[in-house]
């Protein structure tokens, strides 16, 4: 029942799935992001039953980590190519199914290793493309990104905290019982999936024709998409967004441990976490207007100089209040910058590589900014403790000073990748 609240307007003009595609678009949301609400926090100790060592699964994670980053691209390019999404994204959900189903047949290291780089690579490919096709369907069919968006972050908030609680009512690890919650959701990704609708275009212009026309291989669709890497703006944007969202690193990775040293409480600090997707569910609800008018570069900026406030005062541990206070900062370091980054591709990537544009981003801030400040952050964290969000302070004032360069020269229309210039590429 959740999705029908997304405002979704009734549509019979394009067959199946056409009918309140916001509504099935949230389905899907609520479902992928069940998967990873129960797969982030609780997948290690699946891992430690199977008998892994700390080393064995950290090691796991990075390799999945930087298959995400090749995969992610690869994916997305023949999506772009096909001109779908839903066959795409059907196709993967599948195929995530079937990997955590091939969990129960690994009784080694390397069998492990071998279903979770599947597994992990096709769903986190499957972000890109559904972020795609949410903005793509958004103004054709008059509803808002954000509150479709929000109900992702309602079910990991529910799948994290449920599946705790789940948990704590069993004996033993709870391994087959996390397995179990992992396998039901990406059953009904599948399901979700299914019912996603299609890409609404012009009458008389067939999605798959002109992006043939465009594209005609995929070699020129990489053409088009190294060009786009190499586009100043481009490059702007990726810097300013990945860098807020990398200042992030100390928290995700440090932030219960720094709390439990200054002597919270865990049932305090999961009302601190709690805090932070409350207020960034709240952002998704009421920011369409807001993002209309201030543009995606000054979203992002909004961020960056939240990021600044937020990492500075955290550093220093403060009284509980003022911790509150700052974990609501999480609407603008983590939802105003994400809605930036998504209104920028959706406006700035060109016609044919919307999730190429997608899966590049996603690739270079969520894995290689990410996963670089991740390491370093231990470091850091390790030499100083909770002054190392002083650095997390100092990139979102890097990430910040990017956004405000990025407002002053892009001109909020298509970035030039054109298709010509990918066919001579091409033919040379």
């Amino acid at each position: 029942m959740a999705p029908a609240m997304s405002g979704a307007p009734h549509n019979r003009a394009n067959g199946t799935g056409a009918q309140f595609p916001a509504a099935r678009i949230s389905l899907f949301y609520i479902c992928i992001f069940l998967v990873m609400g129960v797969h982030l926090p609780y997948w290690p100790v699946w891992f430690a039953a199977r008998g892994l060592s700390a080393d064995d699964i950290g090691l796991i994670l990075a390799l999945s980590l930087g298959l995400r980053v090749v995969a992610g691209p690869v994916i997305a390019v023949s999506a772009d190519r096909l001109g779908r999404r839903r066959g795409p994204l059907v196709a993967l959900a599948s195929g995530c199914l079937a990997g955590f189903a091939l969990y129960g047949l690994t009784d080694s290291f390397w069998s492990i290793l071998f279903v979770t780089l599947i597994a992990n690579a096709l769903l986190s490919a499957m972000m890109p493309l559904i972020d795609t096709l949410a903005l793509q369907r958004a103004p054709l069919d008059g509803f808002d990104y954000g509150r479709v968006r929000l109900w992702g972050s309602i079910s990991f908030i529910a799948a994290s905290m449920g599946g705790g609680w789940f948990l704590a009512q069993v004996t033993g690890t709870g391994a087959e019982q996390i397995w179990g919650m992992v396998l039901v959701a990406a059953a009904l990704t599948v399901g979700a999936a299914c019912l996603l609708p299609g890409e609404r275009r012009s009458p008389g212009i067939d999605g798959q024709t002109d992006v043939s026309r465009r594209f005609p291989s995929s070699r020129h669709v990489w053409s088009a998409a190294l060009g786009l890497c190499r586009h100043r703006q481009f490059l702007l944007f990726v810097l300013a967004a990945a860098a807020i969202q990398g200042g992030h690193a100390v928290y995700y990775a440090f932030g219960t441990l720094h709390w439990r040293q200054a002597g919270l409480d865990d049932s305090l600090i999961g009302i601190l976490w709690a805090i932070g997707v409350v207020a960034e569910i709240l952002l998704f609800l009421v920011a369409a207007p807001f993002v209309a008018r201030l543009g995606p570069a000054w979203c992002i900026a909004i961020g960056g100089v939240a990021g600044i406030l937020r990492w500075s005062v955290t550093a220093f541990t403060p009284a509980l209040p003022v911790l509150m206070l700052m974990q609501c900062l999480h609407a603008f370091t983590f939802g105003a910058t994400h809605l930036g980054a998504m209104h920028f591709l959706s406006r700035a990537a060109p016609p044919g590589l919307a999730a190429t544009a997608q899966s590049i981003y996603a690739a270079l801030s969520a894995g290689l900014v990410i996963g670089a400040v991740t390491y370093l952050s231990g470091v850091a964290y390790q030499a100083w403790g909770g002054f190392a969000y002083l650095g997390m302070a100092l990139l979102c004032a890097a990430g910040a000073l990017a956004a405000i360069r990025l407002a002053r020269v892009w001109d909020g229309d298509v970035l030039a990748a054109q298709p010509q210039s990918a066919e001579a590429a091409g033919n040379s």
